[in-house]
């Protein structure tokens, strides 16, 4: 027995919204990464934590598809949702979905990014460190980019565990693309301070280490025999 069509139509609204909703996650994402210090973040921040919300909703009909393979109570009624649409309901989710891509993305973000770049010559001149509001400008301005990934080359099943194979791609994507960038960043930076007589061995150390992350990776799961 299904349900009556004005609860079909909100749970299909809902579940549409979901994808307006990942994009403003990963924006709140880009947000939290500069109050937590732009690289050295919390792994228990708010950082991690929208990101993976954002994931979540993103993968939010493989869940579903879990939650009725799973024999959960009432779960069908998430795959079935908004099959039958409703007039009062199209008006909501074309207005959401323009303010979440045109006004927020389009025209909020990259404001927000200008401010953070202000931000990191204004910490440069009074001797601080810019990488924090730098870092979060660019992750800020690449959050369209981002979940193109998101919903591309990195969502490699829209089946049960869609959301996992997600987390894995974006690992992968930190491993392999961005980690090596970072490393020879880290090690100029060691360089430049050998030359100027400053500390340079924790930077130095800290570039190797991100040169490595994927044989460390690999590494790691040889030793716990694991195959992933």
């Amino acid at each position: 027995m299904h349900a009556p069509l004005v609860f079909r139509a909100i749970l299909g609204l809902l579940m549409d919204l979901a994808i307006p909703a990942s994009l403003g996650a990963f924006v709140m994402a880009g947000m939290r990464l500069r109050s937590e210090g732009g690289m050295n973040f919390e792994a228990s921040g708010g950082f991690l934590k929208w990101l993976l919300w954002g994931c979540f909703l993103l993968s939010l009909p493989g869940v579903s598809l879990w939650f009725v393979q799973e024999s959960v109570p009432g779960a069908q009624q998430f795959v079935i949702a908004g099959a039958t649409g409703a007039q009062y309901t199209a008006g909501i989710e074309r207005v959401t979905n323009d303010f979440v891509s045109n006004f927020l993305v389009g025209h909020v973000v990259p404001v927000v990014a200008a401010s953070l770049v202000f931000k990191a010559v204004l910490d440069m001149s009074q001797g601080y460190s810019p990488l924090a509001s730098i870092i979060a400008a660019l992750f800020l301005l690449g959050v369209q980019g981002f979940y193109n990934l998101a919903t591309g080359s990195w969502m490699q099943s829209g089946e049960a565990y869609g959301v996992t194979d997600m987390l894995m791609s974006m690992f992968g994507y930190a491993a392999n693309r961005i980690s090596p960038i970072v490393g020879g960043l880290a090690l100029s930076a060691a360089i430049l301070n050998h030359v100027r007589h400053r500390p340079w061995g924790a930077l130095a150390a800290s570039g190797l280490g991100f040169l490595s992350v994927s044989g460390l990776w690999a590494l790691i799961t040889h030793f716990a025999g694991v195959s992933l």
